[in-house]
């Protein structure tokens, strides 16, 4: 039985864990919707923890990411207390972080290195303005969605740069991931919107390079390395990177804090004229998406470049905007629809997919078997051609490069998807049939396992087996793309 907290919302599967508790997959009773619900648990943290500390960032967290309303910021919707367990509960982003997005896509592009670099300072300069320092920027905290807009996890640990207000820290506690971390926070404890500035460079630095700024075994030495040493020259590790880029990923990455950018509008200015006029298709998870289709929302008043004011009282928020001429979709726009992902096209491509797979296999069992077949190419061809226009149909939905791609398994399929009474109608139908068939199948086999020939009442096990998959493995399919799953036979 499922736990619900909060008499409202179901956990249904966990999505992470990390320092500040576990993330679990939720649906919200009340408003039917998924959600994601980050769950810290007390009595579990290690002996010594300082649980009163703990509970205090947890609350922290949820007060500073709903003070942050931002489109790059995942929206807080509730937060309370189930039995010995708090519990915040969020907006659930679909997509992959930028770990998971750069082993998937690497060497990433120069221009979607860039894009993903100005969505990040876009958020990072109205998080700065409201006084908000994130403390952890790295690659698990930072989210692409398949529109390609960027999302910013795990304000938590971030603290108000006020000096009337208590440090959450408290000395020598260090918060923070070292390999991301600035030299100022990591060896005096010294967080600034300067020190998220060098851990975006940092961040950057990997996306270009595909390695890590410095590498150490121990977060100490780690820690010293980015404290003394010189990072590797980009361009020699890229020579394809733009001069600009490699230029201001060595000014964030300075020892010094005065020698960084002034502030995350400027290193945005610095990084939009590298985003290219939008051209071919539309591939998922392209970060320069967000730039196109539309025109740009009007830009900070001209004083971009400073940083604004803690108690400035209208909070200008930056947004993408391109060179006069393009047409750009700001980070705040809807998601867009393709229109060749529609029901009908996907049910129809299951069928054509299926029928397909079982023609093609009927034609090679009756080869094997010696049944006569007349005119051998021309039925290869007749048996074969639904299997190719639904591959064909696939590649084009889901925008694969080859017919044969594998498409969105495994880390590419990442929370559930809506669908209509139909899909879910015949979703449950090839399931009970393909299950029946398959019960069947296996039945006359032990049947005829018992007699000596497990084949004994089956006259063809290769059609046999074709007809209980051309039922079973679309309806596992579909409800992969439902529930989010990352395989199909995970139940």
């Amino acid at each position: 039985m499922q736990r619900v907290v909060g008499n409202r919302y179901e956990l249904v599967r966990p999505l992470g864990r990390g320092g500040m508790g576990e993330v679990w997959l939720g649906r919200d009773y009340r408003l039917d919707r998924h959600v994601a619900v980050k769950l810290l648990r007390p009595n579990t943290l290690p002996a010594g923890a300082d649980v009163e500390a703990l509970i205090h960032r947890f609350d922290r967290e949820a007060r500073l990411t709903a003070k942050l309303e931002n489109p790059g910021v995942p929206a807080v919707y509730d937060t309370g207390q189930d039995e010995d367990d708090l519990y915040l509960v969020m907006q659930l982003i679909d997509g992959a972080d930028l770990a998971e997005f750069q082993a998937e896509n690497e060497p990433v592009p120069v221009a979607w290195v860039a894009a993903i670099g100005a969505q990040i300072a876009s958020v990072l300069a109205a998080a700065h303005a409201a006084g908000l320092v994130h403390r952890d920027l790295k690659p698990r905290n930072v989210m692409i969605t398949d529109t390609g807009e960027i999302k910013i996890l795990d304000f938590g640990i971030a603290v108000l740069r006020d000096v009337d207000m208590t440090r959450i820290t408290r000395t020598a506690e260090t918060v923070g991931t070292p390999a991301y971390m600035a030299p100022e926070q990591a060896m005096h404890g010294q967080t600034s919107p300067s020190s998220d500035l060098y851990s975006l460079g940092c961040v950057l630095y990997e996306l270009v390079t595909g390695r890590y700024v410095f590498d150490a075994h121990t977060a100490l030495a780690m820690m010293h390395r980015h404290y003394n040493d010189t990072p590797e020259p980009v361009l020699s590790l890229r020579p394809d990177a733009d001069p600009r880029l490699a230029d201001l990923i060595t000014r964030l990455l300075a020892k010094q804090p005065d020698h960084r950018p002034a502030s995350a509008n400027e290193v945005y200015d610095v990084l939009l004229p590298l985003i290219p006029p939008p051209s071919g298709g539309l591939i998922p998870m392209d970060p320069t998406r967000p730039f196109r289709d539309q025109l740009a929302a009007p830009r900070p008043p001209s004083g971009s470049g400073s940083t604004v004011p803690v108690d400035t009282p209208t909070v200008p928020v930056l947004r993408p905007v391109a060179p006069a001429g393009t047409m750009v979709t700001p980070a705040t726009a809807a998601p867009q629809v393709l229109l060749r992902d529609s029901a009908p096209r996907r049910i129809g491509e299951s069928f054509l997919l299926a029928f397909g797979v079982l023609g093609v296999m009927t034609y090679v069992d009756d080869l094997v078997t010696g049944v006569p077949v007349p005119d051998v190419a021309f039925t290869f061809f007749v048996v074969s051609l639904p299997l190719f226009i639904g591959l064909w149909m696939r590649k084009r939905r889901l925008e694969l490069r080859f017919l044969w791609s594998p498409g969105p398994f495994g880390k590419r399929v990442r929370g559930p998807r809506r669908t209509g009474l139909g899909e879910k109608i015949l979703e449950r139908v090839l399931l009970v049939i393909g299950g029946l068939c398959t019960a069947v199948y296996i039945g006359q086999m032990i049947a005829g396992t018992v007699k000596g020939n497990p084949f004994l009442h089956i006259d063809s096990p290769v059609r046999g087996a074709a007809i209980c998959l051309a039922f079973l493995l679309p309806g596992l399919l579909m409800r992969q793309r439902r529930l989010g799953k990352p395989y199909p036979w995970v139940w």
